[in-house]
């Protein structure tokens, strides 16, 4: 994900909250064959695609070094915190907003270079954008919060497809830091 402009900025608890255009480029590298019965992976095969791009709108937030420590996450658990906090924060997503979770996508980074920090974006999967990112920055105090209550309440030790997990994730759902994500979120 490539910033391309940069339009309101604002503070949601100790993270900071941006809103604006974004390029999103994606490449299918492979797929996955798995048993039907067990939905173990039985074979996994290279695909040579080029990459599509997408020019569209986004909402992102960085953290800070002293919110990071603060919240006791260190280096190793990072990526991990981010990511569980972008999937659950795209699943909650449509509870503030007009669309529902395939019309949104995410990218978290433990470093981005367009914003100096570690980042979580999400944004309209349809190029221009759709209107989700608008509704997001507007909504964010009470997405965050409630972002957070879905990870806390949930019953499972790591992550499930209740709280961090997502059917669409790209990387396989990993890796993902459910008790991270919600010390960050506390923070």
């Amino acid at each position: 994900i490539r910033v391309l402009s940069t339009e309101r900025i604002r503070a949601v608890g100790a993270a900071h909250l941006t809103i604006g255009s974004v390029e999103v480029t994606t490449q299918v590298v492979g797929y996955q064959t798995r048993s039907i019965r067990t939905h173990e992976v039985v074979d996994r095969s290279a695909l040579d695609l080029p990459p599509s791009r997408v020019m569209t709108r986004a909402v992102w937030y960085r953290f800070d070094d002293d919110t990071i420590t603060r919240a006791r996450v260190d280096d190793r658990e990072l990526p991990g915190a981010l990511h569980a906090l972008e999937h659950a924060a795209i699943g909650v997503l449509p509870l503030f907003t007009v669309c529902d979770r395939w019309d949104v996508g995410g990218v978290s980074t433990a470093w981005s270079s367009d914003t100096g920090g570690p980042t979580v974006f999400l944004h309209d999967a349809h190029e221009g954008g759709s209107g989700v990112a608008e509704m997001a920055f507007d909504a964010s105090d009470h997405h965050l919060s409630t972002t957070l209550d879905v990870i806390r309440s949930c019953r499972c030790e790591t992550g499930c497809p209740g709280c961090v997990q997502s059917p669409k994730c790209g990387n396989g759902n990993e890796p993902l830091a459910k008790a991270a994500a919600a010390a960050l979120l506390e923070e």
